[in-house]
């Protein structure tokens, strides 16, 4: 089965479609050929965490609730799991190889789970506590998931709502103003200089999570320092979703102008999607940085800006 990741934008483009809103012929065919896909069995268009914070955000209940619905109907609930929960499982894979030990063998696409939860630490059930695992499980057999994502989007506390966004855009603007800062740094500086820096940086701020999985595979973080620059090469470069960040987060930060909140929010995305996903269909500026950094190359995924690219790809049935 195909995954298909959409940046928001263009969830919002078939949400119009589907709310009989949209003229526009080539859209409308694809969504119907998507919605038709879905039902056979041939593709999935999972959710983000990116996705479900986008969608909360906004304010018209109608509106949330018509982009919910388009959501819901072309993931079927399922969503691609948290950051923290993918680095667990890529980076316990990246020390197998380091030290030539048998990696175990995963699921096909297990990084895609049942239920827009788990998008989040708390609640993505490969790491989350015993007890919220259990909470989880219960909730998908009472509620089937695509109907827990509607009904989360409809009946939202709105002031509760308001007061978690406001502090989410604080927290992002935050997150800019740092690297703003980096740029600043780095000024004049090549985009892979400023790769291998940000690549130092991540490798620095997840130490704690290297050491404590090493440990659980019975090697002391010693034995990976005394491989030196490789290890931290590998710890970084063979961990797809820190590849993957820095790679755009170089491309971005050399760009000319002040950059957004919006622009954070698109390399959260990439890191997300770009090593999990058959298609993405993103804005133009994300997809030629993916493209000049041959992330699609490498990991297997074919990138574009429009719909159509979707027309004509699922033979219907």
């Amino acid at each position: 089965m195909d995954i298909v990741y959409l940046d928001q934008n263009k969830w919002i483009d078939l949400a119009r479609v589907r709310a009989g809103k949209s003229r526009d012929s080539n859209t409308t065919i694809a969504y119907n050929q998507a919605l038709k896909a879905v039902g056979a069995g041939h593709v999935l268009f999972p959710l983000s965490a990116s996705h479900v914070l986008e969608t909360s955000k906004r304010n018209d209940p109608a509106s949330r609730a018509a982009l919910a619905e388009t959501q819901a109907q072309l993931s079927r609930g399922y969503a691609y799991r948290s950051r923290s929960g993918r680095l667990h499982v890529e980076v316990r894979s990246a020390l197998h190889r380091i030290f030539s030990t048998p990696e175990p063998e995963l699921p096909e696409n297990w990084v895609i789970a049942h239920g827009f939860l788990q998008s989040f630490e708390p609640t993505d059930t490969l790491i989350a506590t015993e007890s919220e695992t259990h909470r989880v499980i219960r909730l998908n057999k009472l509620i089937d998931p695509a109907d827990q994502y509607v009904r989360y989007m409809k009946n939202q506390d709105d002031s509760t709502r308001r007061e978690a966004h406001k502090k989410l855009a604080a927290s992002a603007e935050s997150a800019v103003a740092e690297i703003e800062k980096r740029r600043a740094r780095l000024a004049g500086e090549t985009v892979d200089m400023r790769r291998r820096a940000y690549s130092a940086q991540l490798f620095i701020d997840h130490q704690d999570l290297f050491i404590r999985i090493a440990n659980t595979m019975g090697h002391p973080f010693e034995q990976i320092q005394a491989l030196g620059e490789r290890a931290v090469r590998a710890l970084i470069e063979d961990v797809p979703t820190l590849n993957v960040e820095a790679q755009m987060a170089a491309r971005l930060e050399s760009k000319t102008g002040i950059l957004t909140t919006n622009d954070l929010f698109d390399m959260q995305s990439f890191y997300t999607a770009i090593p999990y996903s058959t298609r993405i269909i993103a804005e133009k500026s994300s997809v030629s940085m993916a493209q000049q950094a041959k992330l699609d190359i490498r990991y297997g995924v074919v990138v574009s800006n429009s719909l159509e690219s979707l027309i004509d790809v699922y033979p219907e049935e």
